[in-house]
């Protein structure tokens, strides 16, 4: 056979290369020198005779026999592995560290409590997380830091395939005293402007969308006081009566039910949706611990 004539270690190290984009970082994941791996390519682009990879600008850019190769590497190595778990006991066995991006809000109250619990299922697995916002997500699964993230809406780069999975509902909060002079059944346009608003990220993204989808084509001067990078902050902001901002539905419940006066302005109209979804590289081989912990999160959110 053609395959007892190569190192099979160079189709591993070739597969990681391929899927990291760099000599760099895959020296780093297989804890190797780059030296080490670049004499791997080469001596299995030598026994292939073919050219898996061209040098341009100081960038790796794969050849479609290393498309070709790179395919049948992922398929081979994920049936292997597939093969070697269900021999050893399958998912009790489960090892290793998954890496794991998501929206801080969304993952310190549906995810990390998911994760726990997987946790204590499987001693053996240890978890790396990252909680930011999707730009940073976007940027960590294209270098091969992540395994899969939850993203909210966002134009992830083109390697990387989304799901949809889950549906958050925004919701424009206000202490009930900030609202004494307010017509919270008709509020106009005179109404919104009168109030001092909180905002999440510079530029008041969250907030336009919010007024874009409730009053189209309309324009508010907005008086933002103070824009602070977490909805935990924002809601405290909110609570304290500083002013007006967008929390998501289940965190209004929470203070609602917590005894807070807190009010949400035209709740239930036309309300605003931010879509969460699993982002992942297209071609990136996936362990089976990152495949167990990716499905039972996928299967377990509400």
């Amino acid at each position: 056979m053609f395959i007892d004539r190569l190192n099979l270690n160079q189709l591993r190290v070739f597969e990681c290369v391929y899927k990291t984009g760099s000599m760099t970082t895959a020296s780093q994941e297989l804890h190797l020198t780059q030296s080490g791996v670049s004499q791997h390519i080469k001596a299995l682009e030598g026994s292939l005779e073919v050219t898996l990879f061209d040098r341009m600008n100081q960038k790796l850019v794969p050849t479609r026999a290393a498309k070709t190769l790179f395919e049948s590497c992922t398929n081979g190595f994920t049936s292997i592995e597939n093969a070697l778990w269900e021999i050893k006991g399958g998912s009790d066995l489960l090892k290793g560290t998954v890496a794991i991006g998501m929206p801080i809000e969304f993952g310190n109250n549906m995810l990390l409590p998911l994760i726990s619990q997987f946790g204590k299922e499987h001693p053996n697995l240890k978890f790396e997380i990252t909680l930011d916002f999707a730009s940073v997500m976007n940027a960590k699964l294209l270098s091969g830091e992540l395994d899969f993230a939850f993203v909210d809406e966002y134009q992830m780069g083109t390697p990387i395939e989304v799901e949809d999975i889950y549906e958050e509902t925004f919701e424009l909060c206000a202490h009930s005293e900030n609202l004494i002079d307010f017509n919270i059944k008709a509020p106009n346009k005179k109404d919104f402007e009168s109030l001092v608003y909180i905002a999440y990220q510079k530029g008041e993204p969250v907030l336009h969308r919010w007024f874009q989808k409730h009053y189209p084509g309309k324009h508010f001067d907005l008086n933002v006081r103070i824009t602070v990078m977490d909805v935990q902050a924002t809601g405290r902001l909110i609570r304290e009566g500083f002013g007006v901002g967008v929390l998501p539905q289940y965190i209004l419940n929470k203070y609602q039910e917590e005894g807070a006066p807190i009010v949400s302005i035209l709740k239930g109209e036309n309300p605003v949706i931010n879509q969460i979804r699993l982002a992942q590289l297209r071609e990136r081989t996936l362990s089976q611990a990152a495949i167990a912990t990716r499905d039972y999160l996928k299967e377990n959110i509400l």
